[in-house]
């Protein structure tokens, strides 16, 4: 089903987002400075909007 979908090329980047994931302090969101919490508020809406994205086109047709 997903032969279309070609992800042999992002194993690479994703073993190096990993590994920078792995070096980052493990902080609660109260620990964090201002550009932190913006950060990770857009990281989220993002992956939601990525997520639901889909979903809403679906639908809507």
């Amino acid at each position: 089903m997903l032969e279309w979908l070609d992800l042999s090329g992002l194993g690479p980047h994703l073993a190096r987002f990993r590994r920078w994931l792995d070096r980052m302090p493990k902080r609660d969101f109260s620990e964090l400075g201002v550009w932190g919490k913006l950060g990770r508020l857009m990281l989220m809406l993002i992956v939601v909007g990525l997520i639901c994205a889909p979903a809403i086109w679906l639908l809507s047709r």
